[in-house]
């Protein structure tokens, strides 16, 4: 699939989309206008190229955009590096989105669906890049705390959802529905913490590239995502707490069933102790000549059987 750019610029009291080759930003076949938001679709060559040659952007950076798995923040000194991981629906569908935040520029890379959120809500906004380029990276941000939000309140129906059958039904199935939900919320829970740690360092750095008034959105945006935090660790405790609830009802249940075997086979061994008494093949046995013999020996048994019972029935066993 060909690389494509996508360059906002203000026009007026909107703003414009221009969709461009990626060669037209290194032969200088295009004017670039600032301030500007630049969203790439992956990064290649020539990406590389412009990203290195023409903003100054460092090699390093671009390789940790290329191959870095986590949410980080890194300043320079005509820049800052962000790398976002996020959720785009569900814990399967994990997305990366960088940012190189210039102070006249942001050059954002990964999903058009993220960019095409943003871009909206920008031109929902009065006076677009009125405020520079960092109101773009808040809007950008805000999106991916909602997107957040999303699966975190996913999963806690999910959580529950496994509660109620816990008291239901204990079988593999479910047990590999908790496993699976546990590892979604570790999964989010780890993602989260980086992604607050990266908006704490990103704070600090953030008054040098915008207006001292405009740091309390990150402010509060640190702030969404610090409670969505401590959300996935109440989930991760509560889906725990599931997970111990249907180990004990499993044992129970377990010793339930040995319990009942057990007072199953020890009404049987005396009967099985008696027939097989009987079954010797040996002269004068007690009543085993008598025409009412099996009658006697059989109301024998069945009396042995009811003392058992009701000795079970006072202990409490059954």
């Amino acid at each position: 699939m060909k690389n494509v750019v996508w360059i906002v610029v203000p026009k007026g009291n909107s703003v414009e989309t221009l969709r461009v080759d990626p060669s037209a930003l290194l032969d200088g076949s295009l004017s670039l206008e600032k301030p500007c938001w630049i969203h790439i679709r992956r990064i290649d060559d020539e990406i590389e190229e412009f990203l290195t040659e023409k903003l100054s952007i460092n090699e390093l950076s671009v390789e940790d955009c290329r191959s870095e798995a986590r949410s980080k923040v890194e300043v320079f000194d005509d820049y800052i590096f962000l790398l976002m991981n996020y959720f785009d629906g569900g814990i399967s569908r994990q997305k990366k989105l960088c940012v190189f935040w210039g102070k006249d520029y942001i050059v954002t890379v990964g999903s058009r669906r993220l960019f095409e959120e943003a871009k909206k809500n920008l031109q929902l906004e009065e006076n677009p890049f009125e405020e520079g380029v960092g109101r773009i990276l808040w809007l950008i941000s805000s999106i991916v705390a909602d997107k957040f939000k999303a699966v975190t309140d996913i999963l806690e129906e999910q959580a529950d959802e496994v509660e109620a059958l816990v008291f239901k039904e204990q079988n593999p199935e479910l047990l590999e529905d908790i496993s699976d939900l546990s590892y979604e919320i570790l999964t989010l829970r780890r993602a989260l913490k980086q992604l607050r740690d990266t908006y704490r360092s990103l704070i600090s750095y953030a008054p040098g590239f915008m207006r001292g008034e405009n740091v309390h959105y990150f402010r509060d945006l640190l702030d969404e995502v610090s409670i969505l935090y401590d959300r996935a660790e109440t989930l991760h405790e509560f889906i725990q707490n599931v997970l111990n609830v249907f180990s004990s009802l499993v044992s129970f249940k377990l010793n339930d069933i040995m319990k009942t075997l057990t007072i199953f086979v020890t009404v049987l061994e005396p009967l099985m102790f008696i027939s097989s008494f009987y079954g010797m093949n040996v002269e004068n046995l007690p009543f085993a000549a008598k025409a009412y013999g099996i009658w006697v020996i059989s109301i024998f048994m069945l009396g042995v059987t009811l003392f058992l019972l009701y000795y079970f029935r006072r202990k409490g066993w059954i």
